[in-house]
């Protein structure tokens, strides 16, 4: 009887040891399957790219180029308005302490703050008046120097009727904004 039983037992554990293996071999193919499956979306993870054309265009307000001439120790300059918007603007000649500036031009003043300010509205595409710097140099300066021209521009503001503000009321501590049209995100 022993005999018998061992026989039993050994040909169970074979019918076992067989599903097992198909049971592992099932689930090896299936976990095969599914890593193959996978191996396609990882690839185009690892070798997909983008490119972008185009662009968007932003206005942060007016735009100016200054044209400067310079002769007989006197500079000229003009502030030609290349924006899209009307604008105002302002000056300011800088130069070592020991030279003497003194400048003047129609519908140009002079301020606390160390600007001349052109009183006119410039339209797009047209020139400032000139201003004039002149410069007084001591007969003891032998160096070489420079006379720098800042100028500043800021849009022009319109009042309930439409009217340009005066130059003297213009906001010269205005800062550019953007605002995002409807539907673009």
């Amino acid at each position: 009887m022993g005999a018998e039983v061992m026989k039993k037992i050994s040909k169970s554990s074979r019918k076992l040891n067989r599903n097992h293996r198909i049971l592992a071999g099932a689930g090896l193919l299936s976990a095969l399957i599914l890593m193959g499956l996978s191996v396609n979306e990882t690839m185009a993870y690892f070798t997909t790219y983008v490119t972008a054309k185009g662009g968007l265009s932003i206005d942060i307000g007016p735009e100016t180029d200054v044209h400067e001439k310079f002769k007989n120790w006197k500079k000229t300059i003009q502030i030609e308005n290349t924006g899209k918007t009307d604008c105002f603007v302002r000056v300011r000649v800088i130069a070592a302490s020991q030279f003497q500036i003194a400048a003047e031009g129609s519908n140009w003043s002079q301020r606390n703050d160390g600007y001349w300010y052109y009183s006119q509205v410039v339209p797009v595409g047209k020139m400032t008046e000139p201003i004039v710097a002149s410069i007084t140099v001591g007969a003891d300066v032998k160096a070489s120097f420079n006379v720098v021209v800042v100028q500043e521009c800021t849009p022009v503001t319109y009042d309930a009727n439409g009217n340009p503000c005066a130059a003297k009321d213009a906001d010269w501590s205005m800062a550019s904004q953007y605002e995002e049209e409807e539907g673009r995100q």
